[in-house]
């Protein structure tokens, strides 16, 4: 093979043979310092066995010795995704020289087509200062920019938010549970998914981008109709009615029913699958029961009534109810009420008591009486979580009693960290799922089973999407009982009065004598008072 002269002084010569480095020492007298100040001015020299350098320019004369190899004087590093490319010299030091600078941009250009670097070629590095063994960007393509997924915009059924006003106006309390909408209404929509745009990589080849991914908008079909117009898919009603959801999510128009005026002989008892309304009350003797969300706007008070039940929703009843005998009113969600005197009322969410709940029993996870001069006064209060109410008791001491059953707090926590640690598992399910999607999207045909494979893993991973929301609504309800202070609160915010009984997790405290405002908690195995 060619052999070639690196260098030659009297005492030494370096010449390179298929690649390798040979050192033949003529005569010695060299120092292996000086040996060194030679070997840096080759920067394309690799010394492999530098004691075969030393004892040769030692014991010189010697026959030829293997003593390293040739680098090579232009390498390129290409990043895995083809995007950038890197070049590092090992060059004498009179090639980087400014001075040299057209023959070295003709040897980067001829390397680089070489090696098949034809796009993004960073000319403005080629007349900068370069130096040996740094890599420098010398190309760089256009990355793919992939395309955005659909975005799903749905109609806000908004949760019910009472508001009292402090000069005790009807008005302070005009809530409405019932998202009504006519036929037509919009719905919801989804904005196309976009396509993506393939990138270029340093060889001039086109780099595939995934295109956004258009998620399925759910919605019953009897009851909401869609329309496709400007890369839009709209939803609208078909029917007027409630807006409501199901438990998988999807979107539908319940029925609703709308009395214009009273409940009584001229309507007949109420029972109705799906939302109602009445303008006016309940008379005595009648009562309303419905699957869902029931409002009774009359401004006049309910008296002797059968019985109202929403079997799935809320209860609104705009003028509270007093009765001589004990009438029932029971809620899947929360309740909002003027006022009750001889009422029970059940429900597995909160009750919100306008301005006064006298020789009443209230059954509820949360108990909240919202007028600032609003007042508890005989019956019982049992609640899970808190009990708040401005006086409690008369100055005539009417027997109340307040009951919270408390909570665990350190199970709460547990369960509130195997819910985010079940989040966190399928958000990182989610992401594998999304790159799988991704990567088989880059494939212009599919077979019949890869289609397959695809539509299942869409599924799945639209199905995790709902386990989250799921798990997400989870966490926050139970971290409405954290914010409580201790594992159960009572707060009486202006007055205590004697004979009422404060009871937390069966624990009994019985009030005595008068107290401004105060609240009782629960915590390390005690009722406080703060």
């Amino acid at each position: 093979m060619k052999q070639s002269t690196i260098h030659r002084n009297k005492y030494i010569i370096i010449f390179s043979k298929d690649n390798e480095v040979y050192l033949e020492a003529i005569k010695p007298g060299l120092s292996l310092e000086q040996f060194d100040k030679i070997i840096s001015s080759y920067p394309y020299i690799t010394i492999k066995n530098h004691v075969i350098v030393r004892n040769a320019i030692n014991t010189a004369p010697t026959p030829p010795l293997l003593i390293g190899k040739m680098e090579e004087q232009l390498e390129l590093t290409i990043s895995d995704n083809g995007l950038k490319a890197w070049i590092t010299f090992r060059l004498l030091e009179e090639e980087l020289d400014f001075s040299n600078r057209d023959q070295l941009i003709k040897k980067i250009y001829s390397f680089l087509n070489e090696k098949g670097i034809v796009y993004g070629v960073k000319q403005e590095m080629l007349f900068q200062e370069l130096k040996n063994n740094i890599p420098y960007l010398i190309a760089e393509g256009i990355p793919p920019q992939h395309g955005e997924d659909c975005k799903i915009k749905m109609y806000r059924v908004d949760p019910p938010k009472p508001e009292i006003r402090e000069d005790g106006s009807v008005n302070h309390y005009n809530l409405k549970l019932i998202n009504k909408v006519k036929a037509g209404d919009w719905l919801g929509e989804r904005i196309d998914a976009t396509k993506g745009t393939p990138g270029r990589s340093v060889f001039g080849t086109d780099i595939p981008a995934a295109d956004g991914k258009n998620f399925p908008l759910k919605y019953d079909r009897k009851t909401v109709y869609e329309v496709y117009q400007d890369n839009t898919t709209l939803l609208f009603s078909k029917v007027n009615g409630a807006v409501n959801y199901k438990d998988d999510g999807s979107i539908f128009v319940s029925n609703h029913l709308v009395i214009n005026g009273d409940v009584d002989f001229k309507t007949g008892n109420i029972k109705f699958d799906g939302c109602v309304t009445i303008m006016g009350i309940v008379a005595d003797a009648f009562y309303v029961e419905a699957t869902k969300d029931i409002e009774i706007n009359g401004a006049l008070g309910l008296g002797n009534i059968k019985g109202i039940t929403s079997l799935e929703g809320n209860i609104y009843i705009r003028g509270g109810v007093a009765a001589k005998k004990h009438v029932e009113i029971k809620a899947k969600k929360d309740v909002f009420i003027k006022f009750l005197d001889n009422v029970t009322v059940r429900c597995e969410g909160a009750a919100h008591i306008g301005f006064y709940c006298i020789n009443s029993n209230v059954y509820a996870k949360e108990v909240y009486v919202e007028s600032f001069r609003g007042n508890i006064i005989g019956g019982r209060i049992y609640s899970q979580m808190k009990i708040s109410v401005p006086i409690l008791g008369s100055v005539l001491e009417k027997r109340t009693v307040l009951k919270l059953e408390g909570f665990d707090r350190q199970k709460l926590l547990s369960q509130i960290e195997e819910i985010e640690e079940k989040i966190n598992q399928l958000k990182t399910i989610q992401s594998n799922i999304r790159k799988t999607l991704m990567k088989m999207e880059t494939v212009k045909t599919l077979t019949p089973q890869e289609t397959a494979q695809y539509n299942s893993k869409l599924k799945q991973f639209i199905s995790i999407k709902d386990k989250l929301t799921h798990l997400e609504e989870s966490k926050k309800n139970i971290s409405k009982y954290l914010n409580i202070k201790g594992e159960g609160e009572i707060v009486i915010s202006k007055r205590i009065h004697p004979n009422c009984q404060i009871s937390i997790k069966n624990h009994e405290i019985e009030i005595k004598n008068s107290r401004l405002h105060t609240t009782f908690v629960f915590k390390d195995g005690e009722i406080l008072e703060l």
